[in-house]
């Protein structure tokens, strides 16, 4: 008796060696392959925190990213310059009152870039040059845009470029595109007492290329067009799959099952099968708005080609009918002892305990809706229309070999989608777990 407890013991002890020994191996397996997912994420943003020097050079951790930048740094001061016109200028944009040009000596830099600028030889004081613009056609002397060059009267691509208010600094050795600064903002554009302040503003040295980025691409447009094109379509996918779902989970009618099945198939086809017949209706639509109602623009080039065709969706109606079918059928039957009918028991009852699911619609569908770019580029003709996705692709072109800022510009459009994410990672694990969909 006493062998076999024994022997039982060992048994058992063994089970649980073997079961830890597999369970740590499926733990490393996935440890390593979330190392393997997180390397692209973690390659974005050290890049994005690079300068053009240090991408190229390959430099694993940016100097950005250290506390050497930021520290005793000269204080700041605000510079009377002398403005005059001037037309030496190569590159210079059209302005409606006479181009101004002033010179700003600067005379410190921050020990972090006097190291880099006595390496190549370079002493101090060097002159800015400030070249500025009036874009406004009000009839006076008003000067909104601002150029930043040292020792250099050509506007070009790696010219700095301001509003004014905005922080901004020059090209020059051991600072490049400015980051490291001086910093320079225009306070008093007036001629007559031109004004700027002069700083090493912290948040555009850690942020550098993202504000480039984001200036440069003109990303406040497309990040608007991103969040109405998103909204939209969440609001749409959710009065519509919630609508179908109820009908399929809840409802008996003739050739229900069939009908559902033959809406699941619609899924399986590619979306490049039925991109031109999207067209082509959005198409005749158009045509139709314009010619029999006399609306022009009410599909092409507007909000309602970008969402309406995304806001049906068959994975979404399935989601919910799965969860819609587990509701039990006595509370619909004391529901509808109390008067309820299928409208009401479905606002009232059924999408208030559906949180977790409609989560996941809404997290799914915002990340389609925010990532879309073939279509949008079909639909639209002006960036007045496009999502950030279609200004990201076009401002990769404009970047060129600067991998920096279109890494930022790569954080920029997916900050949003991991910020949904983050804040209904419960409510979406929990609606996946509850639908069947898991694995």
């Amino acid at each position: 008796m006493a062998s076999a407890t024994a022997a039982a013991t060992r048994e058992s002890r063994k089970y649980r060696v073997r079961g830890a020994i597999v369970k740590g191996f499926l733990y490393l397996i996935l440890t390593l392959g979330a190392i393997v997912a997180m390397f692209p994420f973690a390659w974005m943003l050290l890049t994005a925190s690079k300068t053009y020097g240090e991408h190229s050079q390959k430099v694993f951790w940016p100097a950005g990213l250290t506390l050497r930048p930021y520290v005793n740094l000269p204080p700041t001061r605000e510079i009377v310059v002398d403005m005059h016109p001037t037309e030496d200028w190569h590159g210079a944009p059209a302005s409606f009152s006479p181009l101004l040009e002033g010179v700003i000596p600067v005379h410190e830099v921050s020990p972090f870039v006097a190291k880099r600028l006595e390496r190549e030889g370079i002493t101090l004081p060097f002159n800015v040059l400030i070249l500025a613009i009036d874009t406004t056609d009000d009839g006076i002397q008003n000067y909104d845009r601002f150029v930043l060059t040292v020792d250099s009267r050509t506007v070009g691509q790696f010219s700095t470029r301001i509003r004014l208010g905005q922080w901004g600094g020059p090209d020059y050795a051991g600072g490049p595109r400015g980051r490291w600064g001086p910093h320079f903002k225009v306070i008093d554009p007036n001629p007559d007492h031109f004004v700027v302040k002069q700083a090493w503003n912290v948040w555009y040295m850690f942020f550098g290329n993202y504000i480039k980025a984001w200036r440069e691409a003109n990303f406040a447009l497309y990040t608007r067009n991103s969040a109405i094109i998103t909204l939209l379509t969440i609001a749409g996918v959710v009065v519509t799959s919630t609508l179908a779902a109820y009908a399929f989970a809840r409802m008996d009618f003739p050739g229900k099952n069939t009908l559902f099945a033959a809406y699941l198939a619609t899924y399986m086809i590619p979306w490049t099968v039925v991109m031109i017949p999207d067209y082509l209706i959005i198409v005749a639509l158009e045509d139709f708005f314009k010619e029999t109602l006399g609306i022009a623009n009410a599909w092409y080039n507007n909000w309602t080609a970008l969402t309406i065709p995304w806001m049906v969706n068959a994975f979404s109606v399935f989601l919910l009918r799965q969860f819609f079918a587990q509701i039990p059928t006595e509370l619909f039957d004391a529901a509808l002892i109390d008067g309820c009918g299928h409208l009401r028991f479905l606002t009232q009852v059924v999408l208030p305990i559906s949180k977790a699911p409609l989560m996941s619609v809404i997290v799914f569908n915002g990340i389609w809706a925010w990532n879309s770019l073939q279509w949008p580029l079909i639909v639209t003709s002006t960036p007045d229309w496009r999502p950030i996705t279609v200004g990201l692709s076009s401002f990769m072109s404009e970047a060129g070999a600067e991998t920096q800022l279109i890494m930022a510009g790569s954080v920029i459009t997916t900050i949003p989608i991991l910020l949904l994410y983050f804040f209904t990672q419960k409510q979406f694990t929990e609606g996946i777990a509850t639908t069947g969909l898991k694995g």
